[in-house]
Protein backbone atom coordinates (compact mmCIF):
# COMPACT_ATOMS: atom_id res chain seq x y z
CA UNK A 1 0.00 0.00 0.00
CA UNK A 2 1.39 3.39 -0.99
CA UNK A 3 2.23 5.67 1.95
CA UNK A 4 0.52 9.03 2.45
CA UNK A 5 2.23 11.86 0.53
CA UNK A 6 1.44 15.22 2.11
CA UNK A 7 2.78 17.29 -0.78
CA UNK A 8 0.80 15.40 -3.41
CA UNK A 9 -2.42 15.53 -1.39
CA UNK A 10 -2.02 19.21 -0.45
CA UNK A 11 -1.16 20.22 -4.03
CA UNK A 12 -4.66 19.31 -5.20
CA UNK A 13 -6.54 20.54 -2.10
CA UNK A 14 -4.49 23.63 -1.16
CA UNK A 15 -6.98 26.29 -2.36
CA UNK A 16 -9.78 24.54 -0.44
CA UNK A 17 -7.78 24.32 2.80
CA UNK A 18 -6.05 27.72 2.78
CA UNK A 19 -8.37 30.63 1.93
CA UNK A 20 -7.13 33.54 -0.16
CA UNK A 21 -6.78 36.89 1.61
CA UNK A 22 -10.28 38.32 1.02
CA UNK A 23 -11.94 34.98 1.75
CA UNK A 24 -9.91 34.65 4.94
CA UNK A 25 -10.85 38.17 6.09
CA UNK A 26 -14.52 37.40 5.43
CA UNK A 27 -14.23 34.21 7.52
CA UNK A 28 -12.53 36.06 10.39
CA UNK A 29 -15.17 38.81 10.34
CA UNK A 30 -17.97 36.23 10.40
CA UNK A 31 -16.26 34.38 13.26
CA UNK A 32 -15.73 37.59 15.26
CA UNK A 33 -19.41 38.47 14.94
CA UNK A 34 -21.19 35.10 15.13
CA UNK A 35 -18.73 32.49 16.48
CA UNK A 36 -20.65 29.17 16.47
CA UNK A 37 -24.07 30.78 15.95
CA UNK A 38 -26.14 30.71 12.75
CA UNK A 39 -26.04 33.57 10.23
CA UNK A 40 -27.75 34.33 6.97
CA UNK A 41 -26.62 34.86 3.41
CA UNK A 42 -27.42 38.56 3.80
CA UNK A 43 -24.98 38.68 6.73
CA UNK A 44 -22.23 37.17 4.54
CA UNK A 45 -22.94 39.59 1.69
CA UNK A 46 -22.93 42.61 4.01
CA UNK A 47 -19.55 41.65 5.48
CA UNK A 48 -18.16 40.81 2.00
CA UNK A 49 -19.10 44.27 0.65
CA UNK A 50 -17.50 46.00 3.66
CA UNK A 51 -14.25 44.05 3.29
CA UNK A 52 -13.93 44.71 -0.45
CA UNK A 53 -14.54 48.40 0.22
CA UNK A 54 -11.94 48.37 3.01
CA UNK A 55 -9.44 46.67 0.65
CA UNK A 56 -9.74 49.60 -1.75
CA UNK A 57 -12.16 48.12 -4.26
CA UNK A 58 -14.27 51.27 -4.46
CA UNK A 59 -14.73 51.33 -8.18
CA UNK A 60 -18.27 51.14 -9.49
CA UNK A 61 -19.57 47.59 -9.85
CA UNK A 62 -22.78 46.73 -11.56
CA UNK A 63 -25.25 44.88 -9.38
CA UNK A 64 -25.03 41.81 -11.61
CA UNK A 65 -21.22 41.69 -11.30
CA UNK A 66 -21.39 42.12 -7.53
CA UNK A 67 -24.06 39.43 -7.27
CA UNK A 68 -21.88 36.95 -9.20
CA UNK A 69 -18.83 37.79 -7.08
CA UNK A 70 -20.67 37.25 -3.79
CA UNK A 71 -22.24 34.04 -5.05
CA UNK A 72 -18.85 32.66 -6.06
CA UNK A 73 -17.33 33.52 -2.67
CA UNK A 74 -20.18 31.87 -0.72
CA UNK A 75 -19.90 28.69 -2.80
CA UNK A 76 -16.13 28.69 -2.30
CA UNK A 77 -16.43 29.06 1.49
CA UNK A 78 -18.90 26.14 1.64
CA UNK A 79 -16.27 23.74 0.30
CA UNK A 80 -14.28 23.58 3.58
CA UNK A 81 -15.35 26.29 6.01
CA UNK A 82 -19.16 26.80 6.15
CA UNK A 83 -22.25 24.58 6.46
CA UNK A 84 -25.49 25.58 4.75
CA UNK A 85 -28.78 24.58 6.34
CA UNK A 86 -31.19 24.18 3.41
CA UNK A 87 -34.27 24.06 5.62
CA UNK A 88 -33.53 27.17 7.71
CA UNK A 89 -31.57 28.86 4.87
CA UNK A 90 -28.79 29.73 7.31
CA UNK A 91 -25.07 29.12 7.57
CA UNK A 92 -22.76 27.89 10.33
CA UNK A 93 -19.02 27.25 10.68
CA UNK A 94 -17.66 23.78 9.98
CA UNK A 95 -15.25 22.40 12.57
CA UNK A 96 -12.23 23.05 10.33
CA UNK A 97 -13.25 26.66 9.66
CA UNK A 98 -13.96 27.28 13.34
CA UNK A 99 -10.57 25.88 14.41
CA UNK A 100 -8.76 27.93 11.75
CA UNK A 101 -10.29 31.18 13.00
CA UNK A 102 -9.73 30.21 16.66
CA UNK A 103 -6.02 29.53 16.05
CA UNK A 104 -5.56 32.87 14.28
CA UNK A 105 -7.44 34.69 17.06
CA UNK A 106 -5.34 32.98 19.73
CA UNK A 107 -2.07 33.82 17.99
CA UNK A 108 -2.97 37.50 17.49
CA UNK A 109 -4.58 37.94 20.92
CA UNK A 110 -1.99 36.27 23.12
CA UNK A 111 0.86 38.42 24.35
CA UNK A 112 4.33 37.59 25.54
CA UNK A 113 4.09 36.57 29.21
CA UNK A 114 7.32 35.46 30.94
CA UNK A 115 5.51 35.11 34.28
CA UNK A 116 3.22 32.58 32.62
CA UNK A 117 6.21 30.59 31.33
CA UNK A 118 7.82 30.57 34.76
CA UNK A 119 4.55 29.45 36.34
CA UNK A 120 4.33 26.58 33.83
CA UNK A 121 7.90 25.47 34.56
CA UNK A 122 7.31 25.72 38.31
CA UNK A 123 4.26 23.50 37.93
CA UNK A 124 6.19 21.03 35.78
CA UNK A 125 9.05 20.89 38.29
CA UNK A 126 6.67 20.49 41.24
CA UNK A 127 4.60 17.77 39.59
CA UNK A 128 7.71 15.85 38.44
CA UNK A 129 9.16 16.00 41.96
CA UNK A 130 5.90 14.60 43.36
CA UNK A 131 5.88 11.80 40.78
CA UNK A 132 9.46 10.82 41.66
CA UNK A 133 8.85 10.92 45.42
CA UNK A 134 5.67 8.82 45.03
CA UNK A 135 7.49 6.45 42.63
CA UNK A 136 4.82 6.99 39.96
CA UNK A 137 5.15 6.21 36.26
CA UNK A 138 7.23 8.90 34.52
CA UNK A 139 5.42 8.30 31.21
CA UNK A 140 2.16 9.30 32.88
CA UNK A 141 3.76 12.62 33.89
CA UNK A 142 4.63 13.19 30.22
CA UNK A 143 1.01 12.69 29.17
CA UNK A 144 -0.67 14.47 32.08
CA UNK A 145 1.67 17.47 32.45
CA UNK A 146 4.46 17.94 29.92
CA UNK A 147 2.48 17.31 26.71
CA UNK A 148 -0.27 19.67 27.90
CA UNK A 149 2.05 22.61 28.56
CA UNK A 150 4.65 22.17 25.81
CA UNK A 151 2.54 23.81 23.01
CA UNK A 152 1.98 26.89 25.20
CA UNK A 153 5.71 27.20 25.94
CA UNK A 154 6.57 26.88 22.25
CA UNK A 155 3.95 29.51 21.43
CA UNK A 156 5.43 31.95 23.95
CA UNK A 157 8.88 31.73 22.33
CA UNK A 158 7.32 32.34 18.92
CA UNK A 159 5.42 35.34 20.32
CA UNK A 160 8.67 36.80 21.70
CA UNK A 161 10.36 36.34 18.32
CA UNK A 162 7.38 38.04 16.67
CA UNK A 163 7.60 40.98 19.10
CA UNK A 164 11.30 41.34 18.35
CA UNK A 165 10.39 41.54 14.67
CA UNK A 166 7.81 44.22 15.44
CA UNK A 167 10.34 46.12 17.58
CA UNK A 168 12.92 46.10 14.78
CA UNK A 169 10.28 47.21 12.26
CA UNK A 170 9.19 50.08 14.53
CA UNK A 171 12.84 51.11 14.91
CA UNK A 172 13.32 51.20 11.12
CA UNK A 173 10.15 53.24 10.67
CA UNK A 174 11.16 55.72 13.38
CA UNK A 175 14.61 56.48 11.98
CA UNK A 176 13.11 57.17 8.54
CA UNK A 177 10.41 59.46 9.88
CA UNK A 178 10.75 63.12 8.88
CA UNK A 179 7.79 64.41 10.91
CA UNK A 180 9.33 63.89 14.35
CA UNK A 181 12.18 65.76 15.99
CA UNK A 182 15.48 63.93 16.30
CA UNK A 183 15.37 63.99 20.12
CA UNK A 184 12.04 62.20 20.08
CA UNK A 185 13.41 59.59 17.68
CA UNK A 186 16.45 58.97 19.90
CA UNK A 187 14.18 58.50 22.92
CA UNK A 188 12.03 56.07 20.94
CA UNK A 189 15.13 54.07 20.02
CA UNK A 190 16.31 53.97 23.61
CA UNK A 191 12.91 52.86 24.94
CA UNK A 192 12.51 50.20 22.27
CA UNK A 193 15.99 48.79 22.89
CA UNK A 194 15.32 48.56 26.64
CA UNK A 195 12.05 46.73 25.97
CA UNK A 196 13.80 44.20 23.74
CA UNK A 197 16.59 43.62 26.26
CA UNK A 198 14.06 43.19 29.07
CA UNK A 199 12.07 40.69 27.01
CA UNK A 200 15.11 38.53 26.34
CA UNK A 201 16.29 38.68 29.96
CA UNK A 202 12.86 37.81 31.37
CA UNK A 203 12.44 34.81 29.12
CA UNK A 204 15.90 33.45 29.95
CA UNK A 205 15.11 33.75 33.65
CA UNK A 206 11.77 32.01 33.14
CA UNK A 207 13.59 29.08 31.54
CA UNK A 208 16.10 28.86 34.39
CA UNK A 209 14.13 26.19 36.25
CA UNK A 210 14.30 23.92 33.18
CA UNK A 211 17.85 23.07 34.34
CA UNK A 212 16.39 21.77 37.61
CA UNK A 213 14.00 19.59 35.63
CA UNK A 214 16.98 18.21 33.66
CA UNK A 215 18.65 17.26 36.95
CA UNK A 216 15.54 15.32 38.00
CA UNK A 217 15.56 13.53 34.63
CA UNK A 218 19.19 12.53 35.28
CA UNK A 219 18.12 10.99 38.59
CA UNK A 220 15.41 8.99 36.79
CA UNK A 221 18.02 7.61 34.39
CA UNK A 222 19.87 6.08 37.34
CA UNK A 223 16.90 3.85 38.23
CA UNK A 224 16.85 0.18 37.21
CA UNK A 225 13.71 0.56 35.07
CA UNK A 226 14.91 3.73 33.30
CA UNK A 227 14.95 1.98 29.92
CA UNK A 228 11.15 2.38 29.84
CA UNK A 229 11.51 6.16 30.06
CA UNK A 230 14.51 6.88 27.82
CA UNK A 231 12.44 7.98 24.81
CA UNK A 232 10.35 10.45 26.82
CA UNK A 233 13.38 11.74 28.75
CA UNK A 234 15.08 12.48 25.44
CA UNK A 235 11.89 14.19 24.30
CA UNK A 236 11.93 16.58 27.29
CA UNK A 237 15.67 17.26 27.03
CA UNK A 238 15.41 17.87 23.29
CA UNK A 239 12.62 20.36 23.90
CA UNK A 240 14.73 22.20 26.49
CA UNK A 241 17.77 22.25 24.19
CA UNK A 242 15.73 23.51 21.24
CA UNK A 243 14.06 26.19 23.38
CA UNK A 244 17.40 27.45 24.70
CA UNK A 245 18.81 27.44 21.17
CA UNK A 246 15.85 29.46 19.90
CA UNK A 247 16.25 31.92 22.77
CA UNK A 248 19.92 32.27 21.91
CA UNK A 249 18.98 33.05 18.30
CA UNK A 250 16.52 35.69 19.52
CA UNK A 251 19.26 37.22 21.70
CA UNK A 252 21.66 37.33 18.74
CA UNK A 253 19.03 39.10 16.65
CA UNK A 254 18.57 41.60 19.45
CA UNK A 255 22.33 42.24 19.55
CA UNK A 256 22.35 42.96 15.81
CA UNK A 257 20.19 46.03 16.28
CA UNK A 258 22.73 47.73 18.59
CA UNK A 259 25.32 48.50 15.85
CA UNK A 260 22.49 49.91 13.73
CA UNK A 261 21.59 52.35 16.50
CA UNK A 262 25.21 53.40 16.99
CA UNK A 263 25.57 53.81 13.21
CA UNK A 264 22.42 55.92 13.08
CA UNK A 265 23.58 58.17 15.93
CA UNK A 266 27.01 58.54 14.29
CA UNK A 267 25.49 59.43 10.92
CA UNK A 268 23.14 61.91 12.52
CA UNK A 269 25.95 63.62 14.45
CA UNK A 270 28.03 63.83 11.28
CA UNK A 271 25.14 65.25 9.25
CA UNK A 272 24.28 67.65 12.06
CA UNK A 273 27.91 68.86 12.19
CA UNK A 274 27.99 69.35 8.40
CA UNK A 275 24.67 71.20 8.54
CA UNK A 276 25.88 73.55 11.27
CA UNK A 277 29.19 74.12 9.45
CA UNK A 278 27.41 75.02 6.22
CA UNK A 279 25.04 77.29 8.09
CA UNK A 280 27.99 79.09 9.72
CA UNK A 281 29.79 79.52 6.38
CA UNK A 282 26.63 80.93 4.73
CA UNK A 283 26.27 83.31 7.66
CA UNK A 284 29.87 84.54 7.24
CA UNK A 285 29.44 85.00 3.50
CA UNK A 286 26.21 86.90 3.98
CA UNK A 287 27.18 89.12 6.93
CA UNK A 288 30.91 89.77 6.30
CA UNK A 289 32.18 92.66 4.16
CA UNK A 290 35.47 94.07 2.88
CA UNK A 291 36.87 97.05 4.77
CA UNK A 292 39.64 99.28 3.42
CA UNK A 293 42.36 100.38 5.83
CA UNK A 294 44.70 102.82 4.10
CA UNK A 295 46.17 100.85 1.20
CA UNK A 296 45.06 97.39 2.34
CA UNK A 297 41.76 95.58 2.30
CA UNK A 298 40.57 93.41 5.16
CA UNK A 299 37.56 91.14 5.64
CA UNK A 300 35.35 92.44 8.39
CA UNK A 301 33.36 89.70 10.15
CA UNK A 302 30.00 90.33 11.87
CA UNK A 303 30.26 92.28 15.13
CA UNK A 304 29.26 89.33 17.32
CA UNK A 305 32.18 87.20 16.11
CA UNK A 306 35.68 87.54 17.48
CA UNK A 307 38.65 87.66 15.13
CA UNK A 308 39.49 84.42 13.34
CA UNK A 309 43.04 83.31 12.74
CA UNK A 310 43.43 81.50 9.42
CA UNK A 311 46.50 79.30 9.24
CA UNK A 312 48.50 78.99 6.06
CA UNK A 313 47.92 75.85 4.06
CA UNK A 314 51.64 75.70 3.27
CA UNK A 315 53.72 73.79 5.81
CA UNK A 316 57.14 75.00 6.84
CA UNK A 317 59.84 72.38 6.32
CA UNK A 318 61.16 70.80 9.52
CA UNK A 319 64.34 68.86 10.18
CA UNK A 320 63.84 65.43 11.74
CA UNK A 321 66.82 63.72 13.32
CA UNK A 322 66.63 59.90 13.50
CA UNK A 323 69.24 58.09 15.61
CA UNK A 324 71.19 55.37 13.80
CA UNK A 325 70.12 52.75 16.32
CA UNK A 326 66.52 53.12 15.16
CA UNK A 327 67.29 52.41 11.48
CA UNK A 328 70.14 49.91 11.81
CA UNK A 329 69.41 46.17 11.35
CA UNK A 330 68.14 44.52 14.51
CA UNK A 331 69.58 41.33 15.90
CA UNK A 332 67.24 38.32 15.93
CA UNK A 333 65.32 37.92 19.14
CA UNK A 334 65.17 34.54 20.79
CA UNK A 335 61.65 33.11 20.89
CA UNK A 336 60.52 32.45 24.42
CA UNK A 337 58.54 29.26 24.88
CA UNK A 338 55.55 29.78 27.10
CA UNK A 339 54.52 27.09 29.51
CA UNK A 340 50.84 26.75 30.34
CA UNK A 341 50.14 26.66 34.04
CA UNK A 342 47.45 23.94 34.07
CA UNK A 343 46.51 24.27 37.77
CA UNK A 344 46.23 28.06 37.47
CA UNK A 345 44.14 27.81 34.32
CA UNK A 346 41.82 25.32 36.03
CA UNK A 347 41.57 27.63 39.03
CA UNK A 348 40.60 30.55 36.77
CA UNK A 349 38.09 28.38 34.92
CA UNK A 350 36.51 27.24 38.20
CA UNK A 351 36.27 30.84 39.38
CA UNK A 352 34.64 31.88 36.12
CA UNK A 353 32.08 29.07 36.29
CA UNK A 354 31.31 29.90 39.92
CA UNK A 355 30.94 33.59 39.08
CA UNK A 356 28.55 32.74 36.24
CA UNK A 357 26.49 30.42 38.43
CA UNK A 358 26.30 33.04 41.19
CA UNK A 359 25.22 35.66 38.67
CA UNK A 360 22.45 33.41 37.36
CA UNK A 361 21.17 32.65 40.87
CA UNK A 362 21.19 36.35 41.83
CA UNK A 363 19.23 37.15 38.68
CA UNK A 364 16.83 34.29 39.42
CA UNK A 365 16.10 35.50 42.99
CA UNK A 366 15.84 39.14 41.88
CA UNK A 367 13.23 38.26 39.29
CA UNK A 368 11.48 36.02 41.83
CA UNK A 369 11.23 39.00 44.21
CA UNK A 370 9.84 41.40 41.59
CA UNK A 371 7.38 38.81 40.31
CA UNK A 372 5.95 38.48 43.83
CA UNK A 373 5.95 42.26 44.11
CA UNK A 374 3.96 42.63 40.86
CA UNK A 375 1.47 39.94 41.86
CA UNK A 376 0.85 41.03 45.47
CA UNK A 377 1.56 44.77 45.25
CA UNK A 378 4.11 44.67 48.09
CA UNK A 379 7.11 42.61 49.14
CA UNK A 380 8.53 42.10 52.63
CA UNK A 381 12.11 41.30 51.63
CA UNK A 382 13.50 40.10 54.98
CA UNK A 383 11.83 36.60 54.95
CA UNK A 384 12.91 36.17 51.33
CA UNK A 385 16.48 37.07 52.33
CA UNK A 386 16.58 34.28 54.94
CA UNK A 387 14.97 31.89 52.43
CA UNK A 388 17.82 32.60 49.98
CA UNK A 389 20.36 32.01 52.77
CA UNK A 390 18.80 28.60 53.47
CA UNK A 391 18.54 27.52 49.81
CA UNK A 392 21.76 29.10 48.45
CA UNK A 393 24.44 30.96 50.35
CA UNK A 394 24.77 34.13 52.40
CA UNK A 395 26.79 35.75 49.59
CA UNK A 396 23.95 35.16 47.11
CA UNK A 397 21.43 36.60 49.57
CA UNK A 398 23.51 39.76 50.17
CA UNK A 399 24.08 40.38 46.46
CA UNK A 400 20.40 39.74 45.73
CA UNK A 401 19.49 42.33 48.38
CA UNK A 402 21.81 44.86 46.67
CA UNK A 403 20.26 44.01 43.29
CA UNK A 404 16.67 44.37 44.50
CA UNK A 405 17.41 47.63 46.33
CA UNK A 406 19.30 49.08 43.36
CA UNK A 407 16.51 48.21 40.91
CA UNK A 408 13.79 49.55 43.24
CA UNK A 409 15.70 52.81 43.79
CA UNK A 410 16.26 53.21 40.05
CA UNK A 411 12.51 52.87 39.38
CA UNK A 412 11.36 55.39 42.00
CA UNK A 413 8.31 56.30 39.94
CA UNK A 414 7.02 52.70 40.26
CA UNK A 415 8.22 51.46 43.65
CA UNK A 416 8.51 52.82 47.19
CA UNK A 417 11.12 51.38 49.57
CA UNK A 418 10.61 51.50 53.35
CA UNK A 419 13.39 50.41 55.74
CA UNK A 420 12.91 49.82 59.46
CA UNK A 421 16.32 49.74 61.15
CA UNK A 422 15.16 47.21 63.72
CA UNK A 423 17.29 44.09 63.00
CA UNK A 424 15.65 40.70 62.46
CA UNK A 425 17.76 37.61 63.23
CA UNK A 426 17.85 34.34 61.31
CA UNK A 427 15.85 31.64 63.12
CA UNK A 428 18.80 29.18 63.22
CA UNK A 429 21.95 31.27 62.77
CA UNK A 430 21.58 34.19 65.17
CA UNK A 431 24.75 35.84 63.82
CA UNK A 432 22.89 36.69 60.59
CA UNK A 433 20.51 39.64 60.85
CA UNK A 434 18.89 42.12 58.48
CA UNK A 435 16.92 45.32 58.74
CA UNK A 436 13.24 45.07 57.83
CA UNK A 437 12.81 46.22 54.20
CA UNK A 438 9.43 46.53 52.47
CA UNK A 439 8.89 47.44 48.81
CA UNK A 440 5.49 48.63 47.57
CA UNK A 441 4.06 49.43 44.16
CA UNK A 442 2.88 53.01 43.79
Amino acid sequence: MESFNLYREAKDQYEKLIPEKNDGLILLSLYAKYKDKDFTEENIISITNKIFKDQGNNEFERSRTEYNRNNTIILRLQESFLWRNETKRTYQFKKYGLELCQNIEKRLFEKYNPAKIKRFFDQLHKSLTEYIEADKDFNEWIEDHFDLRMPELVSQIEILDQQVNESVTDFKVNIKSEDQSILYILKEIEIRLEIIKEQSSELKNAFQISYDIDELLTDILQKTDSYNYIENIQKVQKFHDNSRSQLEQVSKRIEKIKPRIREFIYDFNKQDFDRKTNKFIYYLLEKSFVKREKSTKRIQFPNNLSGLKVKSIEHSPTLNIIPIREISPKLPVEIIKRNIDIPKRKELLDKTIKWKQDKERIMYWTNFAFQELEEKGSLVFTPLFFKIVDKDRLTIAVKTAHSVLRKSTKLKQRYKVEINQTPVNHTLNKTISLWQMTIQKK
